[in-house]
């Protein structure tokens, strides 16, 4: 994850926010993180004109792509030093986004193996459904020291 700052000001006020980096996630971010109850942690980014699609509503992958970020997120307390893939994302979209929303991820690992970990969590802007989904992450084998 990127570096986290605590936010003194505005809508996030008291959450953390991951400074944009340069991987995939700093094109779309910066990503806030509430960690207040580690037993709900939420995610959330807030909708600009560069999330939009040509119909004026946040581009499906915008929601996809903090689904499978949050669906990490959820996983950490599961993951320890180790890493993981996304296997599979569902995703069911159930309202548009718009332009100046609060997105906000919530959700929960439903079980952690040995080699993967289930999840789920929803999208929301106030009390309105966006997006729901499920995941599967396949813990990542570390690399050996000393291997190519």
């Amino acid at each position: 994850m990127a570096s986290l700052t605590t936010v003194t000001e505005g809508p996030f006020a008291g959450w953390f926010r991951a400074e944009p980096g340069d991987t995939f996630n700093g094109l779309i971010g910066a990503y806030y993180y509430d960690t207040s109850d580690p037993a709900s942690v939420k995610v959330a980014f807030q909708a600009e004109k560069r999330h939009l699609n040509g119909g004026g509503s946040v581009h499906g992958g915008c929601l996809l792509t903090m689904a499978d970020t949050s669906l990490f997120v959820f996983a950490i307390p599961h993951l320890g030093d180790g890493a993981a893939v996304t296997l599979q994302l569902d995703a069911q979209f159930q309202a548009p986004g718009r332009e100046g929303d609060i997105i906000v991820a919530t959700g929960e690992i439903t079980r952690a193996g040995r080699t993967v970990i289930f999840g789920r969590g929803e999208l929301r802007c106030d009390d309105k459904l966006l997006l729901s989904f499920t995941g599967i992450l396949a813990r990542k084998k570390s690399k050996p020291q000393g291997d190519a």
